[in-house]
């Protein structure tokens, strides 16, 4: 085997273990979710992430100067991206299935399209407005429209909540992956939104019983702290950097069948025909749309990672760099 080939391979190595870092957190938390309330699991996480992404910027060496006006930016980014993304989505998974999160967070990039439409930032193509139309049509299906959403619970609409701020916040933070280095963004968006969570979090950490915590609950939460985030991110931008933009994007399109996959065959979830028919189309919908885009030089830098997983919950960090518009962490 040639070294062309086997770097090949390498990188898909890489990115098939961003997809199982990213797919298994709906899984994961719904299984440390026994044993620790879900906010006061979310709250800690976040006091840890928060801690971390201040060491990462302390020894960092020199950060360049916050513009007065991309302060509302900023707390903009850590407001829909941080604080009402994971509140969302936490709250959203803990009312449903992870098999519905994993689909209807993974809409978000259709949201983020919907929203640079809205803002007159690009005109919309004939192939990005059939990928929004398949991905919402599929979205209705999957929720049993027809019924009025009788069949939608709450937890399903929270998670459209999450996808729907996870898609503006790569709006909002498109401006500013291109001024501000990604672990110095990261930390002050962090900051703002992250600290929130930790603030709304705290009376369910203070009564949270922490010794009853079994070891996997916390095993998971580590994981959770440094995995989907870190270790995600790093991979993926350096695949970003060996194979190019739209090369690495299909893979994110992974990430809501993995999760499904996972959940049917670890939770034991049911899936009704109509929610594998529903499924398959807001894939299909994500596909189109992001293989219609433009990747202009500025684009890809804020399109780099777009396919998180729900669980993507940073801005733009990589050692490289390079940043998205939009893809929870999870």
């Amino acid at each position: 085997m040639n070294s062309e080939r086997r770097g090949s391979l390498t990188v898909d190595a890489a990115l098939l273990v961003v997809v199982l870092l990213w797919a298994s957190t709906f899984t994961l938390f719904k299984i440390a979710w026994h044993d620790v309330d879900p906010v006061a699991f979310t709250g800690l996480r976040f006091v840890l992430m928060l801690g971390f992404a201040l060491i990462v910027l302390t020894m960092s060496g020199p950060r360049v100067r916050i513009r007065r006006r991309d302060v509302p930016l900023i707390v903009a980014s850590g407001l829909t991206g941080y604080f009402l993304y994971q509140m969302s989505f936490v709250l959203g998974l803990d009312r449903t299935s992870a098999l519905a999160s994993a689909v209807l967070v993974a809409t978000h990039p259709i949201f983020s399209v919907l929203f640079l439409w809205a803002a007159g930032k690009e005109r919309a193509t004939r192939r990005e407005v059939a990928g929004v139309a398949i991905g919402f049509v599929g979205v209705a299906v999957f929720l049993r429209a027809w019924g009025a959403f009788g069949a939608a619970t709450v937890g399903d609409l929270l998670s459209l909540l999450a996808a729907a701020a996870f898609g503006a916040y790569g709006v909002i933070n498109r401006p500013l992956i291109e001024r501000y280095p990604a672990r110095q963004l990261m930390a002050y968006s962090l900051a703002v939104g992250g600290g929130l969570v930790a603030v709304a979090a705290a009376p369910a950490m203070i009564h949270q019983d922490w010794g009853s915590v079994g070891g996997a609950a916390l095993a998971i939460l580590l994981f959770a702290t440094v995995g989907p985030v870190y270790v995600a991110y790093g991979l993926w931008n350096w695949a970003i950097g060996k194979r190019g933009i739209p090369r690495t994007v299909v893979f994110g399109f992974l990430v809501p069948v993995v999760a499904g996959v996972l959940a049917v065959t670890t939770l034991h979830e049911s899936v009704h025909p109509e929610q594998a028919v529903g499924a398959l189309l807001v894939v299909g919908g994500l596909v189109v749309t992001r293989l219609s885009t433009r990747t202009g030089p500025g684009r890809a830098r804020a399109e780099a990672p777009d396919q998180a997983p729900a669980e993507a919950v940073l801005a733009a960090h990589g050692s490289s760099g390079a940043a998205r518009t939009s893809t929870g962490l999870p």
